[in-house]
């Protein structure tokens, strides 16, 4: 079988978690990570806006993928949309991408509630009916996306 490895990677656990201020995430540990060969390091970061995504509807889920740049910049990139159902294929909304330009460091999971909304930068991770859940990916990428 044939092992997909990314050129870009963290070499450590960067901790990705809810942020202090409404609205945010944060990332809790230092880590080192590698863009092109070359290696970076991030000092603990608080506070993290949600750079990119589109609203989530009632009773829906999406990834949120936390990239970062070699100048040390945290990025968001969404995953597919998906409206969950019992036998329905969620695998589409957590396909990891693969920039040049980043290290995909881990991960946003958010599920809304079936009268919740989430629109990423206005709505609080801990808001009424959303739920996010946390990871983070090393160097393989064997960290399961929690769906």
């Amino acid at each position: 079988m044939l092992t997909k490895y990314r050129d870009n990677y963290s070499l450590g656990a960067p901790g990705i978690a809810e942020g202090t201020n409404a609205n945010t995430f944060k990332i809790t540990n230092a880590f080192s990570y590698v863009i092109g060969g070359r290696a970076y390091y991030k000092a603990a970061t608080d506070n993290l806006a949600f750079s990119a995504g589109t609203a989530l509807g009632n009773s829906q889920r999406s990834v949120f993928f936390v990239a970062i740049d070699a100048a040390g910049t945290v990025t968001t990139v969404q995953g597919s949309v998906v409206t969950p159902s019992p036998s329905g294929d969620q695998r589409k909304a957590a396909e990891i991408p693969n920039p040049s330009d980043k290290t995909v460091i881990g991960f946003i999971s958010v599920t809304t509630g079936a009268a919740a909304t989430f629109t990423p930068a206005a709505t609080d991770l801990s808001a009424a009916g959303v739920t996010g859940a946390y990871g983070d990916f090393g160097p393989d990428y064997s960290t399961p996306v929690a769906l």
